[in-house]
């Protein structure tokens, strides 16, 4: 089943552009606000051991919140080992106190050892193999750019001590995290050191999935009944069909699984993984990549259920869907895993962050509609329908987002190309300077605005160079020396091109403004059109086109469309549309309603809420 790997970040080297523009902003702005919030709101404190001190508060996930954003800074000193002396100061001086703090015992837990240590691996969900998992991320990452090991050291010993109660003495009253990620970690942790328990305990923990009677006895209700779709545990994981629960948490499972059956070549996990796959991207997915329908318990609902004013969509989610899609493609050779990565990048990934770097979604809606804030005006505040928020914010309550956008766009080159056994693959078009296995990669090109990138090489060593044609392009024209190239082979999304050691080639993927449908069981969606330019979603803000945006359609004709560079180098897009006249009846006759022409202007949806509280709509009626 291993098909290579992923050309690792380190290798690669951007070229200025859209994606150079979004890393920089996060390593000279978003990591800089995160770490300067978590300090206020006492999570770097948390990791100190300072609560005798300060009585501050501490919540049981603060540990993974650190965790990721140490893992986020442990890529930047990768690609640039002196560049980040004040955050790495932060960082070794929480390990010496992580250091001072674990216990005789190997245990390590800033919320259970300073407020709850009588509830220590006693319940369930307060997420102490969730933060572990993460602080072993941070630590393989912290170590593999600065060779300082004592945080893997503090974390080899916690994990022996988990293989102790967990799987040599089963004396704990659960078997399984109730957040996945430890499964993830301890792939990582194997393939890192080479030590075999690891391997064993992240199997163990999945392959107890579904079968577990002490976890399936802690998920009940008042009335007995148990409630084991949003924990995973309603069935084994070669028995997965589709996918159900917490959506980070089960994207999260999903990768760890995709990992066991990387290293088990396990053709059942692999099929399972492709059911779910296909049923997330069939029939549980937004257009903009995001996943998961309701708030309640952040959860995939059933097919097609997709509201677009209460999206949950949470932002860790699209981070989520990329580890999972550059999993099943270390698994598969096929063009598909590219094509949700590139949907997640362009949009439900982009949004999360604001324009300046400095604020964060933690949810991502497909609509804004200020009059239905207000509208339940007899109904006390706390038993108000639930509505995402119209803004973005810089620390949430639960702020598992912002450290996690940190830690992804820090290593996002990961994804640009793909080294195969025979010869390399070019996934994500960014421009960029890639050293694969196979030879120097050079990209270059403006991709999102003028569907037009190039590929070139002086050193390629293998025979053929593969390239992922984007699901949206409609036509594909090949040229190398201005000479149109027809003689090459298309399969599973790929194009593949015989090629010299030196060669260039240029694609046009003839990108242009097309409007979209959804499948007509998608009730939220009926009606409608969504506007999209290449990888790009589209939406309408009001602050452009004015209040109630319910009341405009749009026009699929986008001949007197008119592109215009903004947004950080993308485009808006102005095309023909109507607004429905005012009416002072509540009901009147259809055939005598006016709709006023307009010119409609759509703006990436990822550079939305940046100006102002406003309306916002990703699905226009159709004219």
């Amino acid at each position: 089943m291993k098909n290579g790997n992923f050309v690792s970040f380190d290798r690669v080297e951007w070229k200025d552009g859209f994606w150079q523009d979004r890393y920089d902003l996060n390593r000279k702005v978003s990591v800089k606000n995160v770490a300067k919030r978590f300090e206020e709101t006492n999570r770097f404190g948390a990791m100190r051991f300072d609560y005798l001190k300060t009585g501050k508060k501490i919540h049981f996930f603060y540990d993974s919140d650190v965790a990721k954003w140490i893992e986020a800074v442990a890529y930047l000193l990768q690609k640039d080992r002196d560049g980040y002396p004040e955050e790495e100061a932060i960082i070794d001086e929480m390990v010496d106190c992580m250091a001072a703090a674990q216990r005789p015992d190997g245990y390590l837990n800033s919320y259970h050892q300073q407020i709850a240590p009588q509830e220590i691996f006693q319940i369930r969900n307060h997420h102490e193999l969730y933060c572990l998992g993460h602080l072993i991320e941070a630590a393989v990452a912290y170590d593999r750019a600065t060779g300082k090991r004592k945080l893997l050291d503090i974390l080899e010993r916690y994990c022996e001590l988990v293989n102790k109660l967990f799987f040599v003495e089963n004396s704990v009253p659960f078997e399984t995290p109730g957040h996945e990620e430890i499964e993830l970690a301890l792939y990582k942790l194997y393939r890192y050191t080479g030590k075999e328990t690891y391997r064993a305990m992240a199997e163990g923990f999945l392959t107890r999935r579904g079968r577990s009677e002490k976890d399936c006895a802690i998920y009940t209700d008042d009335r007995g009944n148990e409630n084991l779709y949003g924990t995973q545990d309603d069935t084994t994981i070669e028995s997965l069909t589709d996918a159900n629960g917490h959506s980070v948490r089960a994207l999260y499972l999903y990768s760890g699984i995709a990992d066991m059956a990387l290293e088990n070549g396990n053709a059942k996990l692999k099929a399972a993984l492709d059911r779910v796959f296909t049923d997330i991207v069939n029939r549980k997915m937004y257009i903009t990549g995001g996943v998961g329908s309701t708030h309640t318990t952040e959860s995939f609902t059933v097919p097609y259920d997709l509201p677009n004013m209460t999206a949950y969509a949470e932002s860790c989610c699209a981070i989520a869907m990329i580890l999972f899609a550059t999993r099943m493609r270390r698994l598969e050779c096929h063009g598909r895993y590219g094509n949700l990565i590139e949907r997640v990048l362009y949009n439900s990934l982009l949004s999360s962050t604001s324009l300046d770097g400095k604020a964060f979604f933690y949810v991502n809606p497909l609509e804004i509609a200020l009059e239905e804030r207000d509208r339940e005006v007899a109904v006390p505040p706390r038993r108000k329908e639930w509505m995402p928020i119209t803004t973005r914010v810089e620390v949430f309550s639960c702020s598992c987002c912002p450290p996690n956008i940190n830690r992804m766009f820090a290593s996002l080159a990961d994804v640009i190309c793909f080294d195969g056994e025979d010869h390399a693959y070019v996934e994500q078009w960014i421009p960029s300077k890639v050293a694969s296995a196979h030879g120097t990669l050079e990209l270059e090109g403006e991709f999102a605005t003028k569907g037009i990138m190039t590929v070139r090489s002086s050193d390629y060593k293998a025979k053929t160079l593969a390239v992922r044609i984007p699901e949206w392009c409609r036509k594909l024209t090949v040229r190398s020396d201005s000479t149109e190239v027809t003689d090459y082979e298309r399969r599973d999304g790929y194009a593949y091109f015989a090629v010299d050691s030196a060669f260039e080639l240029t694609f046009d993927f003839h990108i242009a403004p097309v409007f979209v449908a959804a499948n007509p069981k998608v009730r939220a969606d009926a009606g409608r059109v969504a506007l999209t330019y290449g990888p790009v979603v589209y939406c309408l803000e009001g602050v452009d086109n004015g209040p109630r945006l319910n009341q405009v359609s749009v026009s699929i004709d986008t001949k007197n469309a008119v592109c215009t560079p903004d947004f950080h180098g993308l485009l808006s897009i102005e095309t023909d549309g109507f607004r429905d006249a005012e009416q002072e009846e509540l009901y009147f006759d259809a055939s005598l309603a006016d709709k006023l022409p307009c010119r409609l202007k759509f703006i990436p949806y990822f550079a939305f809420a940046n100006r102002g509280e406003s309306d916002m709509l990703v699905w226009v009626r159709k004219h």
